[in-house]
């Protein structure tokens, strides 16, 4: 409502239950207030909008997706309404930008991953939703490098999607939303115009690097709505076509293949082993992709390519890498990544090989062991526990101390993964 006074609210407690703390930000519509709840002693975030705005309460109501904020509760006071909402502890990227930060091609790449498939999210409603304003402040990253799209001030539905008051941020807004028109056509054209913002001074060396980023970003922004991405599962497909890992092998893992290859060389001269460097300095820039954020809040095929290369970098690995220790630790790496993958055909050939390389390492038929435990497959598992047990009694191996410990670990483990009753399956099987 036009005219209506806004106060301070800090120490106001709103529905007997949530104390407001201190204003966090201010946008067009409405203020952000950081509150506390009184029952739940947890902070949430408040937005005071102008009563005639309420509309916003009522799309929150019929959205939940894991990138958006929950709505919590609603309140009412004098002039104006409040929305009570999860509180989301992180910055704005638009924040990260202002501070200084430099995101990398394979960031803007994920976040534009995880935009569309909010977007999906909307747009597939029935009624559709259109968001209306996508920009870097409206879309908060937390520590763990998690998303979250906040603001739906600018969002209609569909059945609302020619209105007279402009919506959006100009700058980011396409141009027939200037003119009063939404469609989903008009979200891809704000998503272009945020991914080119987060390229930065480097968006031209970003796009001489990655050609097919600044393509992307082209399409997104064409004027005429027809000429940009007609769906969120196109401009999905697209995206994922655009290989991040190619990009990172250049950087991180093609100066491992150049020295993995130079090592081959050197080995092929006669020239001693020993000058390799140590495993763990290879394994380092091959192990770090699964903390990267594309792995970490990327796609479903993404994480599959990066398990696909990281396997087949072990692989190279493992050639070069000779020494009983190392082998072991390759083919543990290579099981895991198989698990991780949910290839379980693949990790179980690389315990296979683990345990045919070394058929005296107790730690390989304990995570064998669990592994199959995991797949269900209790009687298989008793086996290996067996060939264990049998193959240290041959070797007349001292291991009463050792083999209870390790025999602890497994029921332990065990137990988390199968539950109580399970368990005394496999001691009396045992």
């Amino acid at each position: 409502m036009k005219g209506a006074i806004n106060i301070d609210l800090t120490g106001i407690i709103l529905k007997g239950r949530y104390c407001i703390v201190e204003q966090i930000g201010r946008g067009g519509e409405g203020s952000m207030y950081l509150a506390r709840d009184l029952e739940l002693g947890i902070f949430r975030a408040v937005k005071e909008l102008p009563a005639s705005s309420r509309r916003e309460d009522g799309l929150l109501r019929l959205l939940e997706h894991p990138c958006l904020p929950k709505m919590i509760d609603y309140a009412e006071r004098g002039n104006f309404c409040y929305i009570i909402m999860e509180y989301i502890h992180g910055r704005s990227l638009e924040e990260y930008m202002r501070e200084g930060y430099v995101f990398s091609i394979e960031e803007i790449l994920c976040i534009g991953d995880v935009t569309l498939q909010v977007l999906e999210y909307f747009h597939s409603r029935k009624p559709a939703v259109f968001y209306g304003d996508l920009k870097p402040a409206n879309i908060m990253m937390t520590d763990q490098k998690r998303l979250y799209l906040v603001d739906f001030g600018s969002a209609v539905f569909s059945y609302s999607a020619s209105y007279k008051e402009t919506k959006g941020t100009r700058g980011y807004a396409a141009p027939e939303q200037l003119q009063g028109k939404i469609s989903a056509a008009s979200d891809f054209y704000a998503l272009g115009k945020t991914m080119e913002v987060l390229c930065g001074k480097k968006k031209f060396r970003y796009f001489l690097k990655c050609p097919a980023l600044g393509k992307f970003i082209f399409r997104c922004c064409r004027t005429e709505p027809e000429k940009r991405w007609q769906g969120t599962a196109e401009a999905r497909n697209e995206l994922c076509k655009i290989h991040p890992l190619n990009l990172r092998l250049k950087a991180v893992l093609f100066p491992l293949a150049v020295a993995l290859v130079v090592f081959v060389a050197v080995l092929g001269s006669g020239l001693d082993r020993e000058k390799l460097p140590e495993l763990s300095q290879m394994l380092t820039p091959v192990t770090a992709q699964y903390f990267t954020m594309e792995y970490q809040t990327g796609s479903a095929i993404w994480k599959e390519k990066i398990h696909v290369h990281i396997e087949k970098e072990l692989q190279n690995l493992q050639k070069v890498y000779q020494k009983t220790q190392d082998q072991i630790r390759i083919l543990e790496l290579l099981a895991w990544n198989g698990q991780l993958a949910d290839k379980a055909d693949h990790a179980e050939i690389y315990y296979r090989q683990l345990l045919t390389y070394e058929p005296e390492y107790s730690k390989g038929y304990l995570e064998y062991g669990l592994f199959l435990c995991r797949q269900g497959r209790y009687q298989e598992s008793r086996a290996v526990y067996r060939q264990w047990k049998n193959r240290a009694e041959e070797k007349r191996m001292q291991i009463a101390d050792a083999f209870a410990e390790e025999w602890q670990e497994w029921k332990k483990e065990a137990g988390i993964i199968l539950g109580r009753t399970k368990q005394s399956f496999l001691e009396g099987a045992f």
